[in-house]
C-alpha cells in the first residue's frame, strides 16, 4: 500500500529527520601539542530549558491514565495485544503548593532519553528539561464542574509536546485530555516501566484517511473511559489513586478539541464523528477523510501558520463550504509548523546543543518570536472555547486585534 506526504506534517518530519544527522555535544578531551604539558577542553556547560507560567487565576493539578481496550486489537503494535494509551490531565487544583504534590516534570525520564537520542542527538545530560507549573496528583477543585477539552499531538510528537496550552486552560477553567497515539507518538512511558516508540512502518501502512479514523477511535475511546470517570469509575488500568475529586470536575455535557497537525486532522474527524464533541480547533493540521468530503454542523476554528503550504490551503479551502456552523481561519503570521507546539519556547534555548541546519531550525519554528506566538495562541485558543462551550462573547473573531497583531484573521 502507497500513502501519500502528508501536507499537515512535512515540517516537522522534515526535522526530526534532520535531527538524526545532529551531532552528539563533545566530550572532554586531552590535548598535547609536542614538547607542552597536556591541556584539557572542558565539556559545555548543560543549558537549562524553562517553560513560562499559565495566564489564569487558577492553580493547575495534573494526572494520567493508563487506558485499555480489551475490545480492539491495537494495529500498529509489533506484537498481538489489545490496544493501550496514556493521556494526561490537567485540571483547577483545589490547593496550590501542597505538601506531597511537587510539581509534574514536562517530559518522564526514559521519554526523555528517547527523545534527546533519536529526535534532538544531544548527549546525555547536555540539556536540563524543565518543571511544569503542574501538582502531581494535587486534589481537584470540585466546587463546580469544568468544561473539558481534548487534545492530539501531531503524528511522532508527544502528548508533553502540547503542555503550555493545557495549563494555561486550565488555569482559566478548563480540564485538559492530552492522548499519546501509541506507536505514532514518538515515544510512551507506560506504568509498568515499558517504553513504546513509534512503529513507523506499521503507521505508514496505512492511508492517511485510515490513520486519521484509527486516531479518532482512540480519542472516542479515552472519552468513553472519562464518562466512567465522571461516574465515580477508576478508569485506570492499575487502578492507580486517582486525584481527589477530579471525575466531579468534568463536565462532560461541554466538550471541545484541539489538535495540532495529524492531531488537528484527528480533532476535525474526531467532532464529524462524535457529537459530544461541540467544537474544535485545528493548529496547522490538514484535513482527511470523511470529514473532508461531508463537511461539518459544528464549529471550527483553523489556525494555521505563514509559512507556505499549498495542499494545506487546498484542503482548507475544499472544506470552507462544507462547514455550515460557526467558523473562522486564522493565520498566525511569522510561524512555522512548530510554533503551535511547546518545541516554540524549548528549542531556542537548546539551538547550540542540537545542531540543527539554521536554515530548517527557522523554517520549522518561523521568525515570530516565542514568547508572542505563545500568547497569541492561548488567548485565542482561550477565548474560542469561552465562546462555544461557555457562551461569552469575544470580539477577537470579527476583527484584527490590536493586542495580537500578528494574528490574521483570513475570513
Amino acid at each position: 500500500m502507497t500513502t501519500r506526504p502528508r501536507p499537515g506534517v512535512a515540517a516537522l518530519a522534515a526535522l526530526l529527520a534532520a535531527a538524526a544527522l545532529a551531532t552528539a555535544a563533545p566530550a572532554a578531551h586531552a590535548t598535547t601539542a609536542p614538547g607542552t604539558a597536556p591541556t584539557t577542553t572542558a565539556e559545555p556547560a548543560p543549558i537549562a530549558l524553562t517553560l513560562p507560567a499559565p495566564t489564569g487565576p487558577r492553580p493547575v493539578g495534573t494526572t494520567t491514565l493508563h487506558l485499555v481496550d480489551p475490545r480492539r486489537p491495537d494495529r500498529w503494535a509489533p506484537t498481538p495485544r489489545p490496544r493501550e494509551l496514556m493521556a494526561q490531565i490537567w485540571y483547577p487544583s483545589a490547593a496550590c503548593g501542597s505538601p506531597g504534590h511537587r510539581l509534574a516534570p514536562w517530559i518522564g525520564a526514559a521519554e526523555r532519553a528517547h527523545l534527546e537520542t533519536d529526535y534532538l542527538g544531544t548527549a546525555p545530560g547536555r540539556l536540563v528539561w524543565p518543571l511544569t507549573h503542574s501538582r502531581q496528583d494535587a486534589p481537584a477543585d470540585r466546587a463546580a464542574r469544568h468544561p473539558v477539552v481534548l487534545y492530539s499531538p501531531g503524528s511522532r510528537a508527544d502528548r508533553s509536546f502540547g503542555t503550555l496550552a493545557a495549563e494555561d486552560l486550565a488555569s482559566r477553567g478548563y480540564v485538559v485530555v492530552a492522548i499519546d497515539h501509541t506507536f505514532d507518538a514518538g515515544e510512551v512511558a507506560f506504568p509498568d516501566g515499558r517504553l513504546e516508540v513509534r512503529n513507523k512502518p506499521a503507521v505508514l501502512a496505512m492511508t492517511d484517511e485510515e490513520i486519521v479514523a484509527y486516531r479518532a477511535a482512540d480519542t472516542r475511546f479515552v472519552l468513553d473511559r472519562l464518562a466512567d470517570l465522571a461516574a465515580g469509575v477508576n478508569p485506570d488500568a492499575e487502578q492507580r489513586p486517582l486525584p481527589p475529586g477530579i471525575g466531579a470536575s468534568l463536565d462532560l455535557a461541554a466538550v471541545g478539541m484541539i489538535g495540532h497537525s495529524m492531531g488537528g486532522a484527528t480533532a476535525v474527524q474526531t467532532l464529524r464523528d462524535d457529537p459530544r464533541v461541540l467544537a474544535a480547533a485545528t493548529l496547522d493540521g490538514p484535513v482527511f477523510g470523511p470529514a473532508a468530503t461531508d463537511g461539518l454542523d459544528r464549529p471550527l476554528l483553523l489556525f494555521g501558520a505563514s509559512d507556505a503550504r499549498p495542499a494545506r490551503d487546498a484542503m482548507w479551502d475544499a472544506l470552507w463550504p462544507r462547514l455550515t456552523s460557526w467558523r473562522r481561519q486564522l493565520t498566525l503570521n511569522g510561524s512555522g509548523h512548530g510554533s503551535f507546539t511547546d518545541l516554540e519556547l524549548l528549542l531556542p534555548a537548546a539551538r547550540s546543543a542540537i545542531s540543527w541546519p539554521a536554515d530548517q531550525f527557522d523554517h520549522f519554528l518561523g521568525t515570530l518570536d516565542g514568547s508572542r506566538a505563545l500568547a497569541a495562541q492561548r488567548t485565542y485558543l482561550a477565548a474560542y472555547f469561552d465562546l462555544q462551550l461557555r457562551h461569552r462573547p469575544t470580539p477577537l473573531f470579527t476583527g484584527p486585534s490590536p493586542t495580537h497583531p500578528e494574528v490574521l484573521l483570513v475570513r
